[in-house]
């Protein structure tokens, strides 16, 4: 399979995020695979798919998006690389078949190049399973997926490389003071980075060569160098426009209006559940968000039919059951998906 591959250095988030929106569009088209390694400048906060917002304060020199994968919250920006995968299908390395594989694997699986070229480069990295990358137990990295509605896949993920997560607090409260964004706060002394593990510095190209190396090391791919061209490069400036980008970061915003609430602990955060009720006590509206990473059809396909939906266990279950029974959808980070019923009954007793 071919595999394009090409750098973004010193990259606006805005036109990060286009470039990924633009090319999900056009790998079902081809039939062809993208790899792209790319940096931020300045303070980053990377949030996840299905955070809520309120109203962030305007804060110099710190930039928080909304990101297409779901996930815990990361921070990137200088000191860090990101790279972003882009697959007609979540299975397309190894299958003509999308659903070869099975929502659980499909990180195991694009982990793997990325581990394979941090270890040729002496990073001694693993992938424990859900959304770390780490060295001796501590993380250097993070890694989420998305599918959208045609299949087609993005596979994102970010390294720490002479910054490291322990920044994440120190930005969250400059620009989310209010603490609405959830976050799993790291100490310096629990965290990692690569100019820790290997002992100097690393630069921005020689992460991006050990990367296109785990990726050109796996069989049947073929690594291609092509960067954007003119015509690629206009198509994302339209998709990065300022409004645009305002309505992605702001598409879930805080339901104040949905009065019941509550949170469970999960294994990459926590889940949040907002919901009110009719008069006879079935789900008017129900708002789902948190750390978890999900196709964005399978969530508002159980927000849907959720709606007039008793409050009662069973008739919860049935739902969400149906729904993820479905091959092209899939909620991981959360545990058994008993969560979901189990958290709106916790709601309503609140």
């Amino acid at each position: 399979m071919r595999v394009r591959f090409f750098l973004q250095e010193q990259l606006t988030p805005a036109l990060s995020l286009a470039t990924d929106w633009f090319l999900l569009q056009t790998v079902r088209q081809t039939g062809e695979a993208v790899l792209r390694v790319y940096s931020f400048p300045g303070d980053v906060i990377l949030i996840g798919r299905y955070h809520t917002l309120g109203m962030l304060p305007e804060v110099d020199q710190i930039a928080v998006i909304r990101r297409l994968s779901g996930g815990r919250v990361v921070p990137a920006g200088q000191g860090f690389v990101q790279f972003s995968l882009l697959l007609p299908h979540r299975s397309a390395f190894f299958s003509d078949d999308p659903y070869n594989l099975a929502p659980f694997q499909v990180l195991n699986r694009y982990a793997r190049p990325v581990l394979q070229g941090l270890k040729a480069g002496g990073v001694d990295v693993f992938y424990p399973g859900r959304d770390l990358l780490t060295v001796r137990q501590q993380p250097l990295g993070w890694i989420s997926f998305t599918t959208e509605e045609d299949g087609a896949l993005v596979c994102e993920g970010g390294l720490a490389v002479s910054r490291d997560f322990s920044l994440l607090p120190y930005l969250l409260d400059r620009a989310d003071p209010q603490g609405i964004i959830p976050s799993q706060f790291f100490a310096p002394g629990q965290v990692t980075s690569l100019e820790r593990s290997v002992g100097k510095a690393v630069a921005f190209t020689q992460v991006a060569a050990l990367l296109r190396q785990g990726f050109a090391q796996q069989p049947l791919l073929e690594l291609t160098d092509q960067d954007l061209n003119n015509v690629e490069q206009a198509a994302i400036s339209t998709l990065a426009e300022p409004q645009a980008r305002s309505e992605w970061l702001q598409n879930r915003p805080l339901r104040l209006d949905l009065p019941f609430q509550a949170t469970t602990a999960t294994q990459l955060g926590v889940l949040q559940v907002r919901f009110a009720l009719t008069a006879e006590k079935t789900l008017a509206e129900v708002q789902f968000s948190g750390d978890l990473i999900a196709n964005p059809a399978a969530i508002a396909a159980v927000e849907q039919g959720l709606r007039g939906c008793p409050l009662e266990r069973e008739a919860l279950w049935s739902v969400v059951e149906r729904i993820f029974l479905q091959p092209q959808h899939y909620v991981l980070g959360i545990g058994a998906l008993r969560v979901i019923p189990d958290t709106l009954l916790k709601g309503s007793s609140q």
